[in-house]
């Protein structure tokens, strides 16, 4: 497996789907994958060599955000007073940098965004973001700019002295700690906007410290400005921020910004994979027992084919396919064919009389199979239920069994008919079988002949001469006789059997056979997906290393680093360890989750 960032990504979004696919995930987890997926977009985890340092500006409504965007920048790039209101997002970029990614990721939002260009070389590389303010009225504007922080390096909250304690609506801003760097600004920090209380500054500083420190700032880099007030003004940290944004972000402090945000992102996106990553199942013990119940469901069903074969009795069917012929075996063929026919019909007519209205001229309401093919459908259902019970998610295996006991029915239901035509058609096919009995019962035909007139020709004879034949002479002639219809009877049953018979036993063949394909149809289903799982089990393992390997080369030097930290709501001794890269739980070396130090 490959590294590329590019390639980890494509693989996550495809693997995710087949989770989807499989049933591993549910519609709210999926979502939430494919979010912190879509995020990555903005994080730009797919171009790790981008050498743009992205800072937004982001705050409540009236603090002065506007003025002071406008400071830092130089330019009127956003109104004053009116919020996000007129304008969803303003990217200050200098004219030399490609901010194709963050344009077109925050374009990708469905907001306007507005791209001004600069010729400030103190912001070059540097990318300004002017977001919507975060409590706006317009809940997409407020929406936009949680989504717009993926593409921040650098966060720079806004906020007032009346405004900073309330701090619920920068709660998703403040759950950014050390996933991007955070620094503070405190805005209005002049006599004008301060009034009675200008002379108590150090109290509300102090306040607002403490207040970052009860969201995890404890080192937080805090700015008191007023951007309305002269840049020299006492008290006025509106020259530092501005040398610190331009200078005192270096090209090694930006560069481990931006990849100490690459770690936290790819951080949480391996802990959102980590997450969802299903266990194999080809070990699942519930596995056996599943398909010892398939093989038993099978057996049971197969016996109610034999049932269902034997009780078929169908009356438009001569019971014997034997040719007719022209002799006295032909004659007793005929006769009692004729009356098994009549015997049949009273049947089916007493058969008949006896149904309930509703059913009388109706099919039969049992059909062949419907059992075998219920009871296969029942213990799909309770299959499929007792092993969402177990935990083993069957996903599309389980609507693969419920689609196929379903089409098993139909199946079974219109076999007799198929059965009697194939039977008939083998009955009027010549075969040497056929031609061989139809010669056996020719046979028997000139032999009852012969022995007729044997007798016919004795009786004449004495008939002429005047001495009459002895009774023992007939009797002896109708036992000739009526061994020879015994005989040509076994004959015609040995390679003429009778047409209900074949026809029990074909429907009974094709009726197992049916249920065999069945249970092989649904072993196999369960197969392919028990495959499938361990397969995504492998890739998210797979995954999950790439993507410890890609964050493992983002590691910058401590020394290098080391200024950054408090950025991060962190010590300057701290470790820059993202959410969902704790110490992993004990278990499987293969299943430990990735650190990103």
């Amino acid at each position: 497996m490959t590294d590329r960032s590019e390639e980890i990504l494509a693989r996550i979004g495809e693997w995710s789907t087949a989770l989807r696919e499989r049933g591993q995930i549910d519609d709210a987890v999926a979502e939430s994958l494919g979010r912190t997926l879509a995020d990555s977009g903005g994080e730009r985890l797919d171009a790790a060599d981008d050498t743009l340092l992205v800072i937004m500006l982001c705050g409540p409504t009236a603090v002065g955000k506007s003025s002071l965007i406008n400071v830092l920048a130089g330019a009127d790039i956003s109104r004053r007073g009116l919020g996000a209101t007129t304008r969803a997002a303003v990217l200050y970029v200098h004219e030399r940098d490609d901010p194709a990614r963050v344009y077109a990721y925050s374009h990708a939002l469905g907001e306007e965004t507005e791209l001004v260009r600069h010729r400030s070389d103190a912001l070059l590389h540097k990318v300004l973001i002017d977001s919507p303010d975060i409590d706006s009225v317009m809940l997409q504007h407020k929406e936009l700019t949680a989504r717009l922080v993926h593409t921040a390096d650098l966060v720079l909250f806004v906020t007032s002295p009346e405004k900073y304690k309330v701090m619920r609506s920068a709660r998703w801003v403040l759950g950014q700690r050390e996933q991007r760097g955070m620094a503070f600004v405190l805005n209005k920090w002049d006599r004008e906007a301060l009034g009675v209380q200008y002379d108590q500054r150090a109290t509300l500083e102090s306040d607002f410290h403490r207040v970052l420190a009860d969201q995890g700032f404890a080192d937080a880099l805090v700015f008191k400005v007023s951007a309305l007030q002269q840049p020299g003004g006492a008290g006025n940290d509106l020259p530092a921020l501005r040398a610190w944004l331009e200078t005192g972000i270096s090209q090694t402090t930006g560069a481990a910004i931006r990849q100490r945000r690459l770690r936290a992102a790819w951080g949480r996106l391996a802990a959102a994979i980590e997450a969802v990553v299903p266990e194999p199942l080809s070990n699942h013990p519930f596995l056996p027992e599943l398909k010892t119940r398939l093989a038993a469901g099978a057996v049971a069903a197969e016996q109610g084919i034999d049932v269902d074969a034997a009780m078929l009795d169908p009356a438009g069917i001569d019971d014997s396919a034997m040719p007719g012929t022209p002799g006295l075996l032909g004659m007793w063929t005929r006769t009692r064919q004729r009356f098994g026919t009549t015997v049949s019909a009273l049947r089916s007519g007493v058969s008949f009389l006896r149904l309930p209205p509703s059913e009388s001229g109706g099919p039969r309401r049992d059909g062949f199979g419907r059992r075998s093919a219920a009871l296969l459908s029942e213990i799909a259902e309770d299959l499929i239920r007792d092993a969402s019970l177990a935990r083993l998610s069957l996903g599309p295996a389980g609507a693969a069994w419920q689609a196929e006991t379903a089409r098993l029915d139909r199946q079974l239901a219109g076999l007799p008919v198929a059965a009697e035509a194939e039977v008939l058609a083998d009955a009027g096919r010549r075969t040497l079988r056929r031609v061989v009995g139809i010669a056996c019962i020719y046979a028997v035909e000139i032999l009852i002949v012969a022995v007729l007139l044997t007798a016919a020709v004795r009786v004449g004879i004495d008939f002429v001469t005047g001495a009459y034949a002895p009774g023992s002479l007939f009797l002896t002639a109708m036992e000739l006789i009526f061994i020879l219809l015994l005989i040509g009877h076994v004959i015609a049953s040995l390679f003429f059997p009778p047409l209900r018979k074949r026809l029990r036993r074909r429907s009974s063949q094709q009726g197992k056979f049916i249920i065999r394909a069945a249970i092989d149809q649904l072993l196999s289903s369960l197969n392919d997906h028990v495959e499938a799982i361990d397969r995504l089990a492998r890739e998210g393992r797979e995954l999950l290393s790439a993507i410890e390997r890609t964050a493992t080369k983002l590691v910058t030097n401590r020394r290098e680093g080391a200024g950054v930290d408090r950025l991060f709501g962190q010590s300057p001794s701290g470790r820059a360890e993202p959410p969902g890269a704790a110490e992993p739980e004990p278990g499987p070396a293969a299943r430990r989750r990735p650190r990103f130090d």
